[in-house]
């Protein structure tokens, strides 16, 4: 009986396949980074009174296992509405030829970019196109993700509304008439200002004792994903802090075009650890960072100071294996508000009421919360005419139906979960769900489309600012938040 010989050519063979094999189950990651300054619209003459002070730029994190690609993209914007997200999530997927839902549009909600004549959305689809294809070019083996997490205080950011009084919920949007001493932030002289252009006289206001102070909780963590290369150095990351990024803000500074902290954030990060950084935006609908003045020099110290409370921990991150990749998306139906008008004319005769009931009141101190209320009740007919004629927080027939769906996605990174929420959330929705999972959950707002304030209902009924600019319910914030704790729970 003869012996079946193999050759050495055969055993070579198994090896080739069984190490493609192999290299298909390993996780890979690539990371990369374009300039889309141009797709701000910017005409003449308004172009020559804008500054760029840095450019703005897409970067794309792209991670693959198995049969499962993910793709995100943060963008140096502050809004990207839910039409544009359609547009960029339709190109990247046949750029990518992956599913539309795993592909996450985020904005780092950017204060300088905003203000301007919109975006050019043939060039951003084109610059997106290019940065995801480099960015899976780019993927490497990654068998391990460093976390690191560190709880900053008020450092950095605060929770910008005040305590609910006599005169109602204030926003405290930034530094100019508000003291900051290090341990609370006093606005009492930017309300007096406030209530003057409501209609108070300054006798009036000059009884406004305060103080207004924003000392409610706040969002204090700062949060670094790293992908290890198996050669121990870094594929690429994320970094996520909750605060409007206003330092430089064009209202409030000066008119310019820039990344403010998020970029300065991540260039110092991209630096530290030799690998491409993208910012995500937490649940920041009701803070703010912690802005002692505005500028360069108050964006880099807050940039770089949050970098160094990575950077200095850095020896505590936690380690987990990269071995499985999982995107959940869940779509929720949300409620719009019952008073949102129902044509731009209703709107119109709304402003109308409310101004003949403003110009009724007293000038005396007993009307000063009431002229509050009716002049933010006046701002949210404004801006719901606004969306009406054309702005894109609302998708065409959702104003006449009265309902807009909306997703909640979780993508797991092994034992760590990115939990991504629309529009610019508010923190007390989040109350609990760092701690739900087994592994470390991130949260992140401004996921895959802008649409407004997202008011839980304590929130919702002390008014405010945000509430101008809040669409829908405070239920439909409630569903939301049930729907992420069931995606957790799940995994």
């Amino acid at each position: 009986m003869k012996m079946f010989r193999f050759s050495p050519f055969f055993f070579i063979l198994i090896l080739w396949f069984t190490s493609a094999a192999s290299a298909d189950d390993d996780p890979k990651v690539g990371m990369h980074s374009v300039i889309i300054t141009e797709a701000v619209r910017l005409g003449q003459p308004e172009r020559a009174q804008w500054e760029v002070v840095d450019d703005l730029r897409v970067t794309a994190l792209y991670v693959t296992l198995q049969e499962t690609s993910v793709c995100l993209l943060s963008y140096d914007l502050c809004e990207i509405t839910r039409d544009e997200v359609l547009l960029l999530k339709r190109a990247v997927a046949e750029e990518l030829k992956i599913e539309r839902d795993c592909i996450h549009i985020f904005c780092t909600h950017n204060h300088s970019s905003s203000g301007v004549g919109g975006h050019d959305m043939d060039y951003l689809t084109a610059r997106s196109r290019q940065v995801a294809a480099l960015a899976r070019e780019s993927a490497v083996e990654s068998p391990e993700i460093d976390f690191l997490r560190v709880d900053t205080g008020s450092k950095y950011n605060i929770n910008r509304r005040t305590r609910h009084g006599d005169l109602g919920t204030w926003c405290l949007m930034q530094s100019r008439d508000c003291t900051d001493d290090g341990d609370r932030v006093d606005g009492t002289e930017w309300v007096r200002q406030k209530m003057i252009r409501y209609g108070a006289t300054p006798e009036d206001v000059a009884a406004i004792k305060g103080p207004f102070v924003a000392d409610r909780k706040n969002d204090p963590f700062l949060d670094l994903v790293l992908f290890r290369k198996a050669d121990g150095r870094y594929a690429g990351g994320f970094v996520r802090f909750t605060a409007h990024p206003v330092v430089c803000s064009a209202g409030y500074w000066r008119r310019n075009i820039g990344r403010d902290y998020p970029g300065v954030l991540c260039d110092c990060l991209s630096r530290e650890f030799d690998c491409p950084i993208l910012f995500l935006q937490g649940p920041c609908g009701d803070h703010r960072s912690r802005h002692q003045d505005v500028g360069l020099e108050e964006r880099d110290r807050v940039a770089k100071g949050l970098a160094n409370e990575l950077i200095k921990q850095r020896g505590e991150a936690k380690k987990f294996r990269f071995q499985r990749l999982k995107n959940t998306v869940m779509t929720v139906p949300c409620a719009v508000r019952p008073d949102f008008p129902a044509s731009i004319q209703d709107g119109q005769k709304e402003v109308a009421r409310l101004r003949q009931r403003l110009d009724s009141l007293k000038q005396d101190q007993d009307s000063l919360k009431k002229r509050k209320e009716i002049t933010e009740r006046m701002a949210f007919y404004g801006n719901a005419m606004q969306v009406l004629k054309g702005l894109s927080y609302l998708l065409p027939g959702e104003a006449a139906r009265k309902s807009a769906d909306f997703e909640i996605s979780d993508v797991e990174f092994g034992d760590i979960h990115l939990l991504n929420f629309p529009g610019e959330l508010f923190s007390t929705v989040c109350s609990g769900l760092y701690t739900t999972a087994e592994g470390p959950v991130v949260v992140t707002s401004f996921a895959d489309g802008v649409s407004g304030y997202l008011l839980p209902i304590d929130d919702f009924k002390q008014g405010g600012y945000e509430w101008t600019w809040a669409l829908f319910t405070p239920e439909s914030m409630t569903q939301m938040r049930r729907t992420a704790l069931k995606i957790l729970r799940q995994h």
